[in-house]
């Protein structure tokens, strides 16, 4: 009996990898376009974050899909805005749901860049005006040929409500695509509306990592479009271990970074 584990095992490990290098035998191909250039938050470190003028320099540079998020502001918008504190972002210690969208503060000619902490963005030659949160609603409208990336930045049935909303309205389920690392989050998209593009959530990529070490990756049908995750390697800096740091990742104890890197 013994002698045909072996021949079981080397089986199901070339099966494993003949389906691996070809999806499409058993599974049918997801409709997105395929993309390599995303601009975060439209090119944060580049120009104000998550403002129509950073994505417009990143659509005219070749950006293929705009990276953003979004909140709900007090009187139901969907404000693209990465903190829900603005203290960061406008020197106001704000927060975007307590706040009707046309009271919201400009982001302040400074501001410091979290993922490079220390360092801060600033371009004098920039109005007051380009200087103001947008909505979701606006950013589709204004790029109708771009793919968006919605970062849900927190568990509310109004917020996905109100995207999926923008999003149908504007006939832009084939070129948008939500979620958020939290996997209840992202079931809610999911469940709001399965025919939008749909993110990994933090606990479906650990699935998929063990999918693919275990060989069962091919023959698992998976309902996520795209796939993204942090490049841990930038966290191991050690400008991430300093008190500047509000980024969570950058506070993960640094052999749990190496660990996961690798």
């Amino acid at each position: 009996m013994t002698s045909y584990v072996p021949l079981v095992v080397g089986g199901y490990a070339l099966a494993s990898y003949y389906f691996l290098k070809n999806p499409l035998v058993l599974h049918k191909r997801k409709s997105f376009q395929y993309v390599k250039f995303i601009a975060h938050r439209g090119g944060a470190a580049e120009g104000y974050e998550n403002t129509i003028q950073a994505y417009k320099r990143a659509v005219d540079l070749g950006s293929q899909m705009l990276e953003l998020d979004v909140h709900l502001s007090k009187d139901g918008q969907a404000v693209v805005v990465h903190d829900n504190n603005l203290k960061r972002l406008t020197g106001e210690n704000l927060k975007v749901n307590q706040v009707h969208f046309d009271d919201l503060p400009l982001l302040k000619p400074k501001v410091p860049i979290d993922f490079l902490p220390g360092e801060t963005f600033s371009d004098l030659s920039v109005s007051d005006k380009e200087r103001k949160f947008p909505t979701l609603e606006s950013v589709i409208k204004e790029f109708p040929n771009t793919q968006i990336n919605i970062d849900i930045k927190e568990k509310n049935m109004k917020l996905i409500q109100e995207v999926n909303r923008i999003i149908c309205e504007y006939k832009a389920e084939d070129r948008c695509v939500w979620g958020s690392f939290s996997g209840e989050t992202t079931s809610l998209c999911y469940r709001t509306n399965p025919s939008i593009g749909l993110l990994f959530s933090a606990p479906r990529i650990l699935l998929l990592v063990f999918l693919f070490y275990s060989g069962l990756l091919p023959f698992i049908p998976l309902r996520e479009t795209h796939l993204e995750i942090p490049m841990l390697s930038i966290f191991l800096s050690p400008s991430f271990a300093s008190d500047e740091c509000v980024v969570s990742f950058g506070k993960l104890p640094r052999v749990l970074l190496q660990v996961c890197d690798w």
